[in-house]
């Protein structure tokens, strides 16, 4: 039976009786993340915030001119995917005049020419359809990601509900900037990755790196994942073949050559444009390359041990169930999370390549990029240190056009609910674990166990923080849209509270999960006026700034 015939098939099969609630629910969910990320994206008609930078060099992308890939004067302090779906939805949806010089998005003396011109002045809707539909697309990303953690259609409808109607994610995703981009890759990275589809997981890993750098920090739940999936299966076969020598010196050799490996792209990208990488010229260069040399002498001895073991005795029995289980786990991490994202990074420069510059001139790039994030130290009005986002302390204003404003502004009940729910989810997956001081010895005993039921909870808990502390050592300035991968996560936290509270044994557990939903959607409506440039009266304004430092 070919495709058609089964597909044929399929629908003749199918009944009514076959959709459930939640499938309904869910479409509901998704027609209102449409409906509210594609309402009004034209307005404000013309380039505000940083879309001064982003589509106008999509523009000049799409025209193929060359000076698109400059670094002055042209945005290339990241990496180019977002602007090229930029440059896609500009193609897709034409040209569109303006006359209000306050809506110009060519500010630049050396682009005076381009910014009257109907050749180069493009819709808004264009430049940012492909960000709103990747508002939509986190929206259902983050539905499958809850569900499948938690085993959970309640929880999986929450999440999505409750990313609708956030007001961080939802300025991003009505604004041409990378970040909504990075958030889509993420979620729809992770729910692969916990769904097994390690190549999906890595192709959208390296687009999410290939919009904005802050996407590295997904490795954290990928290790944290493939962690868990050894030590499961590696407690699973305690009782079967020990682990042989040199299927540890396999794997040892594999992560010593990954650790050195990134050490050394880190420095490479660290060295300035036009100078030459001195692999000894610093301790941390030099560490890598000890880092690959040991690495690479463990999987020598590795491999010269295998021989051995191969010749002694039976080929079939080579590999003992723990030994293939850890070398498949570090395969695993350096093809799909390592190559394969790196080859997606690299396919994203080909319209750079192809455009008259070498890869010399990627390098260089890439080089300035890096030296410009980590020297960015000029003061912001809106910037915002990485241990006030949680508390929603600096948001940002985007637009100001007159009694029409944009906010970017998170949902108050989401972020400070989201701290009890992330310290509440913590607690549920630590619940069976007892750490106790032993008298006389005064050793700290750890007993317990920690099973797929409590993993998932403890693993949102570890990705949060992994996506929210490493910017405490971040050196630039920072601003609270740099929170949204981390606060998607905060949100899952908040959708297996709902879930615990629906399947709670008293009655009112349903009851305060309803009644936080309507409230967190009634919030957004509240400050949707602030949040998408609709114009309202002055009290209603001032109503918005509940503290000082939110004007």
């Amino acid at each position: 039976m070919n495709l058609l015939d089964q597909v044929q098939t399929r629908l003749r099969s199918f009944t009514p009786t076959q959709v459930k609630a939640h499938h309904l629910l869910l479409a509901a969910i998704l027609l209102l993340a449409v409906f509210t990320r594609f309402w009004r994206l034209g307005t404000p008609d013309g380039c505000y915030f940083d879309e001064v930078y982003f589509p106008t060099t999509g523009a000049e992308i799409l025209h193929g001119d060359k000076v698109a890939w400059d670094f002055y004067g042209h945005e290339n302090t990241h990496p180019p995917l977002s602007k090229l779906f930029m440059a896609g939805g500009e193609a897709i949806f034409g040209h569109e005049s303006r006359n209000d010089p306050a809506l110009q998005c060519w500010g630049d003396q050396e682009d005076a020419s381009k910014k009257n011109s109907p050749d180069w002045t493009y819709s808004p809707f264009g430049w940012r359809f492909f960000g709103a539909l990747a508002g939509v697309g986190a929206v259902l990303f983050m539905y499958l990601l809850a569900r499948k953690l938690f085993n959970s259609e309640v929880a999986g409808l929450a999440g999505a509900f409750l990313l609708t109607f956030e007001g961080l994610a939802f300025t991003q995703s009505r604004i041409a900037t990378p970040d909504t981009y990075v958030l889509f890759f993420i979620l729809g990275s992770v729910y692969f990755l916990v769904s097994d589809r390690y190549l999906f997981s890595g192709i959208l890993f390296g687009a999410a790196m290939a919009s904005k750098w802050n996407a590295t920090l997904t490795i954290v739940p990928i290790v944290l994942y493939l962690l868990w999936r050894l030590a499961r299966g590696i407690a699973e076969r305690r009782e079967e073949q020990p682990l042989k020598p040199f299927e540890a010196a396999l794997a040892t050799g594999l992560g010593l050559l990954y650790a050195g490996i990134g050490l050394i792209v880190w420095r490479y990208l660290a060295t300035k444009a036009g100078q030459t990488y001195d692999v000894i010229g610093g301790p941390l260069q030099a560490l890598g390359l000890l880092l690959i040399i040991a690495g690479g002498i463990a999987i020598l001895l590795g491999i010269a041990g295998m021989i051995r073991a191969r010749s002694a005795g039976d080929q079939m029995r080579l590999f003992s169930p723990p030994g293939r289980l850890l070398l498949g786990v570090a395969l695993v991490f350096g093809v799909f999370f390592m190559m394969v994202p790196g080859y997606v990074y690299a396919l994203t420069y080909v319209p750079m390549l192809a455009n008259g510059h070498s890869l010399g001139d990627v390098r260089d790039l890439n080089r300035m990029a890096y030296d410009f994030h980590s020297t960015l130290k000029t003061p912001h009005p809106y910037q915002a240190s990485w241990d006030t986002w949680p508390i929603l302390m600096r948001p940002i204003f985007f637009y100001l056009g007159g009694d029409a404003k944009i906010y970017n502004l998170g949902n108050p009940l989401i972020f400070w609910l989201g701290l009890p729910a992330l310290a509440f989810t913590l607690y549920r997956g630590l619940r069976f674990v007892r750490v106790k001081v032993e008298q006389g010895t005064a050793n700290l005993a750890i007993r317990g166990r920690i099973t797929l039921k409590e993993a998932a909870p403890l693993f949102v808990v570890l990705a949060y923080l992994g996506f929210w502390l490493p910017w405490a050592a971040q050196p630039r300035i920072l601003f609270l849209y740099h929170y949204l991968p981390a606060l998607a996560f905060a949100i899952l936290a908040l959708a297996y509270v709902v879930h615990w509270l629906w399947y709670h044994e008293r009655r009112w557990g349903r009851a305060v999960a309803i009644t936080f939903l309507l409230a967190v959607a009634a919030t957004f409506a509240y400050f949707y006026p602030h949040l998408a440039a609709v114009s309202v009266p002055h009290w209603l304004d001032e109503s918005y700034y509940w503290f000082p430092s939110w004007r």
